[in-house]
């Protein structure tokens, strides 16, 4: 047996390894764009996002421009949350980037940029910006977010901008 034989097990072991990770990271940034879509459909928004979470999956919004009110736990939750979306942002529009994942077997935690643009209750154009902090599980070999945590850097009138309006009220 030559030496390059006996490393073939090992050498096999860790390529799979590295291409589990490298899968679950593509799936789980994947997941994060498919609830972008999701909270940009025109309808059944709160069933399209529920469906990429967990069965008892959370929402929250935290740090200083955080709404507690609006943490929803569970899929009924999620989709009464964001089936409200509807009618208060009739449009939006969310980019995510800068998406930073680590795995730990089954579950892994991300961070991720977004930003948005949205037209708020009809007729006021917004800018949003922010952070999200995500607990991910892998559920009978798919990725869900189990916990997804918005952090809410600016919302802001367009024509103002985050300097002017740090942060506008949007119930």
């Amino acid at each position: 047996m030559t030496a390059s034989t006996t490393l073939a097990p090992d050498l096999t072991s860790t390529l799979l390894a590295r291409l589990e990770l490298l899968e679950a990271r593509e799936e789980i940034s994947g997941l994060m764009v498919r609830y972008m879509a999701a909270a940009d459909a025109a309808a059944d928004k709160g069933v399209q996002v529920a469906e990429l979470f967990t069965e008892d999956g959370r929402w929250e919004s935290v740090g200083p421009h955080g709404n507690p009110g609006w943490a929803a736990v569970g899929r009924p939750a999620l989709v009464t949350k964001f089936d409200r979306n509807v009618e208060r942002m009739p449009f939006s529009a969310h980019f995510v980037t800068n998406a930073a994942v680590e795995v730990d077997g089954d579950t892994a935690h991300g961070t991720f940029m977004y930003f948005q643009a949205c037209t708020y209750r009809g007729d006021q154009p917004l800018w949003i910006a922010g952070s999200y902090a995500n607990d991910f599980a892998r559920v009978a070999g798919r990725w869900l977010v189990s916990h997804m945590r918005v952090h809410n850097f600016f919302t802001t009138p367009f024509d103002q901008g985050w300097v002017a309006v740090p942060h506008l009220s949007t119930p």
